[in-house]
């Protein structure tokens, strides 16, 4: 058995990660500390939780959900820039904006699918934080990415 030092710090960065693709970097980091913390105290009060991963990621999309609805709109403006005058960076930026705008065009459940993925996480595992049945995965995130794809198109990027 693991200690809970050992599994935060397993997570943590992921989780992180996850956040802060929804959200700015500040609240991100609030987010995933409530979410260690509620599962601190859940396992402290004795509940088991079977999937602690899927627990974990469930448990921050719905603290994000909950925050940008707080905040009444995407927060993926909000991405964090490093001040550098560098064209790469500059395109960075650009395409980190664009892809965010473009989320957001999104609805949540194709949202989340995404950012789930492209955490890399497996069907498995997305199918077990979202609810979405095993079979459904693969066919609905093809959709989901076939409309951020096309959104993507309007602006003038392409996914590869």
């Amino acid at each position: 058995m693991e200690t809970f030092e050992q599994f935060y710090k397993q997570h943590y960065l992921s989780l992180h990660r996850l956040a802060q693709k929804m959200l700015c970097h500040d609240t991100a980091h609030d987010i995933v500390q409530d979410v260690f913390v509620d599962y601190f105290e859940k396992s402290k009060k004795g509940i088991k939780v079977d999937f602690p991963k899927s627990y974990l990621y469930r448990s921050t999309l719905n603290k994000c959900i909950d925050q940008q609805r707080k905040n009444s709109k995407f927060a993926g403006d909000q991405i964090p820039e490093k001040v550098n005058n560098s064209l790469l960076e500059y395109e960075k930026r650009e395409t980190r904006q664009c892809i965010s705008q473009c989320m957001a065009t999104l609805g949540d459940k194709d949202r989340e699918l995404t950012l789930l993925y492209s955490e890399g996480l497996s069907y498995k595992e997305i199918s077990q934080i979202t609810g979405i049945p095993f079979t459904s995965i693969g066919k609905t995130l093809s959709r989901a990415l076939k409309k951020l794809e096309k959104e993507l198109k309007v602006k003038g990027y392409e996914l590869l």
